[in-house]
């Protein structure tokens, strides 16, 4: 089980059941924890629709009191092809 959070302006931004794509932060302890990648995801409300979790956060930090649960279908490449 992996832990991500994300930071959203509000909670309309994380609609359930459709693909998306966003930032997260991995909050798994080792060695990559903290490491943020770009993910295209399913996520929802039921902390245990997914196996993981994703804690949401608002602008300034502030948590969520409700954890969601996140799918991750696969990571996207942001950085252009001629930069790598």
């Amino acid at each position: 089980m992996y832990k991500y959070d994300i930071f959203v302006e509000s909670l309309a931004e994380l609609s359930a059941g459709t693909e998306l794509e966003f930032q997260v932060r991995n909050l798994t302890p080792g060695i990559y924890k903290y490491t943020q990648k770009w993910v295209k995801a399913l996520v929802s409300p039921d902390p245990d629709e997914y196996a993981d979790k994703l804690l949401i956060r608002f602008g300034r930090g502030q948590e969520h009191n409700q954890p969601y649960s996140i799918k991750v279908l696969g990571e996207i490449n942001k950085i252009p092809e001629k930069f790598l």
